[in-house]
This record gives C-alpha cells, structure tokens and sequence, in this order.
C-alpha cells in the first residue's frame, strides 16, 4: 500500500487488481445472462437473449467463452497471490490482508450493536469484514462453478470414471451456486459496495484505484492509524 503525499491519496488497488476485477465483471455478467437462459430456455427472455447472440448453440459458446475468460481472471489473481509472497516477500496476514482474522468477528459484533444502538461503529481495517466475506465467497465458489462446469462440458471424459448421475448432480450444484452467486454479487455486493452512505452512488476506487486520506480516515480508522505510525516511524 503506498501513500501520494501530494494528492494526499492512498492506494488501494493495484492496476493488476483494477484490470482483473474488470474482467471478472464482464465475464460474471455474461455468465449471468447466458446461463439463466439456457437453464430457462423456454421462457420469452431467454429465448430473446438466444436470438440475440446467435442461438442456443452460440449461447452455449458464449457461456464457455465468459466461462474461461472469468476462471483466468481467478487463476491469474492466485499466480498473483504467489508472487507476492514467493518474490516479494510480502505478508498474506495481518490487517492490510484479505484472510480472515478474530478482529473481524469482533467488527461483525461491534457492527451489530451499533445497529441497535448498543455501541459505536467499529474502526477497521484496510478491507471489512463484509468484503473479505465477498472476495471469499467468489473465490471459494468459483472453484465449485468451474468443476461442475468443466463435468457438463466434457461429460464423456468424466464418465469414464465417475457414474452417470455425477452429471445430473453437477447440473444441480452449478445451478443454484449461480443463483446465490448472482443473488451475492448484484444485491449484497452492489449493495455494500456501492450503495451505503459515504460512498453512494458509485465507490470508484475500484476504477482509479485510490481513496482520499480523509476517507480512509473516516470508513477505515485502523488502516488510516497505520499509515500516521508508519509515517512517523524514523526509517532507519
């Protein structure tokens, strides 16, 4: 993380981060929109987005295509994840990182007492408990969509060796991973990204990869504490 003292911005997304977060954004949403409508094949949505990109055919092809285009994205950020640590040395712990920790519980209770009135906001850190719960949920799950995915994309190959009904069951899990995959990504996400106070209408960090230090102070007291003591630590 690094500090611009002139624009008094702090970094928080890498142009790395900004380009797959854009890619997995596409590819979701096409995922989305190809999916649900060869699983609802019959209903007159569906069947206008089908004609739209060529048929049921070029629909199966487009999914696959948002398909790779999004796990690539996924598979990227973990060579990423690698590379930070292997090359750079940098730590996968602590409050600048997305693994969970016990202070998150103790945020999640904190929040819910402020809701009642019971307490104050709690001071987090660089990322909430909420987001590491969002950038947990789609990383964990894609591993289930892409598995699933890849049984109905070459049933052949995995029938082999696993029994015919391994198809059926994969159906059934890619379904209803998409649902509660979309039902998180275009309600909870939007919602607590983008739609809370302080950031309303549209958080744009994710875009120019900077908040103001004002902010930062205000939505994340603890990341900003961190930065005043790394500031007025003498280097040595």
């Amino acid at each position: 993380m690094a500090t611009n003292r002139q624009s008094q911005q702090v970094l928080r997304f890498n142009v790395l981060h900004r380009i797959l977060h854009f890619v997995v954004m596409i590819g979701f949403i096409g995922l989305g929109l190809t999916g649900f409508s060869m699983y609802f094949g019959t209903q007159w949505w569906a069947r206008a987005i089908s004609w739209c990109l060529g048929g049921g055919p070029a629909l199966s092809a487009w999914h696959r295509f948002f398909a790779v285009i999004t796990y690539g994205a996924v598979f990227i950020h973990l060579l990423w994840l690698a590379y930070y640590k292997l090359v750079l040395r940098g730590r996968l712990s602590g409050p600048e990182s997305m693994l969970p920790r016990k202070k998150d519980l103790q945020d999640l209770v904190a929040h819910i007492k402020y809701f009642f009135a019971r307490g104050r906001v709690p001071e987090f850190d660089r990322f909430t408990y909420w987001e590491k719960l969002d950038y947990w949920a789609v990383l964990l799950g894609m591993h289930t969509m892409g598995m699933t995915g890849l049984i109905m994309w070459f049933p052949e190959f995995f029938t082999r060796w696993l029994p015919g009904y391994v198809i059926n069951l994969a159906l059934v899990l890619h379904f209803y991973e998409a649902v509660i995959a979309v039902a998180l990504k275009f309600v909870v996400h939007v919602v607590t990204a983008h739609l809370r106070p302080g950031v309303f209408p549209l958080e744009k960090n994710i875009f120019t990869g900077y908040n103001d230090l004002e902010w930062v102070k205000h939505e994340h007291p603890g990341q900003y504490r961190a930065l005043r003591a790394r500031e007025e630590t003498p280097a040595s």
